[in-house]
């Protein structure tokens, strides 16, 4: 029953994720497995150090969706272990289903030195889901051991489409490595049901692939410090706040995409924060923020907002998803400040959540918006609740994926709403 549940979670999530788009499939040219991942490069990973001492951090990279293109999702996590003993969990892919949730079986098809071809399965109830990969591994060179192995797995056929995903390992002490994942699988190329659903909606590959990629890292990180006999320090959840992240210094992040920070005390998911940059007025931006409609359907896609009461700066909205199995609602408030916009969950689905959204003029005709959150989707439905107890490192990919969702869809309506008031001008 419970891998039953997991795989109507699944189904039900992606559905409930996003706008029909239905032409969003690949070119005939385009290939997922030959797209460059140019991942987290040393001196990206030396300007977040004071966020991956809290927890992994991410950047999701934009694509021309237009012409079919998959975003590269990047992500990096500080594993308290000798990256020796990280290493030899990642190069020896028979040994995943340990320690991997979301695999069961993993055969080896050939293997030689450096290369490893195999075969996984993900049983779920009725439904089985399975694959071929190939791996690779780059040691560095003898007298260079700073920079570390580099690992490719390519996905060559399976029901998570074809695509490419990358590993380093990097040393850092004697006892601390670094571990960066990136990936792009498409899932536009996997079987029929998530074909249709890649075309449904142009989030769910984006939603899909930071899942996966989360508990990738996750898993990798838990089990490497297990064997290598680290416990995480007990630390209390601190207070929800603002992420020590100078704005300015990460814009050159910022243009390749969105970055995600999460804030973790061993697997406890404590807050998490995302960054983006949208090439409009502050002003623009702020109205958009405030418009009940527009941010309430973005905090959550697919839901409809309705108020219920404005006064004093506080707006009070009842929100809901109306879709067979997974429909949700809740009431929220929004508190406006002079640069922040504040919002609380104080009923219904996801009560108990905070969240927090400021804007920073970058330039006349650039914004910054820094948003930092704490929620649990286990609040929500029985559907997502089935899936974070079945894998909580899923959830929170689900949990980072849907920040990002926001934040893109807070864009996509701030650059909306500036055609439009171009358009009257022009009348």
């Amino acid at each position: 029953m419970r891998k039953l549940a997991q795989t109507a979670a699944v189904l039900a999530i992606v559905c409930a994720t996003g706008t029909p788009h239905l032409s969003a499939q690949p070119p005939k040219e385009y290939d997922a497995r030959t797209e460059r991942l140019p991942g987290l490069t040393k001196a990206d990973l030396a300007l977040l150090e004071s966020q991956l001492q809290s927890g992994p951090v991410g950047l999701i990279e934009f694509a021309d969706t237009e012409q079919g293109e998959l975003p590269g999702i990047n992500l990096a996590a500080i594993v308290h272990a000798p990256a020796n003993t990280l290493m030899a969990l990642v190069q020896k892919p028979e040994s995943y289903p340990r320690f991997m949730r979301t695999l069961d079986e993993v055969e080896i098809v050939h293997r030689d030195a450096g290369a490893v071809v195999y075969d996984w399965r993900w049983q779920m109830s009725l439904l089985s889901l399975g694959g071929r990969n190939a791996m690779t591994v780059y040691p560095p060179p003898p007298t260079r051991p700073e920079l570390g192995h580099r690992v490719t797995i390519d996905s060559q056929s399976g029901d998570f489409g074809v695509g490419r995903i990358s590993l380093r390992v990097l040393p850092r002490a004697a006892r601390e490595s670094l571990l960066v994942v990136s990936m792009r699988l498409d899932l536009r190329t996997a079987n029929y049901v998530a074909r249709r659903l890649a075309r449904a909606a142009r989030s769910i590959n984006r939603s899909a692939n930071m899942s996966l990629a989360y508990t990738m890292l996750l898993s990798f990180r838990r089990e490497a410090e297990v064997r290598a006999g680290h416990a995480p320090p007990a630390r209390a959840a601190s207070a929800l706040h603002k992420p020590a992240l100078d704005p300015r210094a990460a814009v050159p992040l910022l243009v390749r995409g969105d970055l995600v920070l999460l804030d973790m005390t061993g697997d406890r998911l404590n807050q998490i924060s995302v960054l983006g940059l949208i090439n409009r007025q502050r002003s623009l931006v702020r109205e958009v923020m405030v418009d009940t409609d527009a941010f309430g359907s973005a905090l959550m896609p697919g839901s409809e907002a309705t108020v219920v009461d404005r006064r004093d700066g506080v707006t009070t909205f009842d929100w809901d998803i109306d879709l067979p199995l997974v429909g949700v609602s809740g009431r929220m408030r929004m508190r406006e400040g002079d640069s922040i916009v504040a919002v609380d969950a104080i009923d219904g689905a996801l009560r108990g959540g905070r969240w927090n959204f400021e804007t920073a003029e970058l330039s006349r005709d650039a914004t910054m918006i820094t948003g930092w959150a704490s929620f649990d989707l286990r609040n929500s439905s029985w559907f997502l609740r089935a899936l974070t107890d079945a894998d909580p490192y899923l959830g929170h990919g689900m949990t980072a994926a849907s920040q990002v969702m926001l934040m893109r869809a807070l864009r996509s309506r701030a650059n909306k709403r500036a055609e439009q008031q171009l358009a009257r001008t022009q009348q």
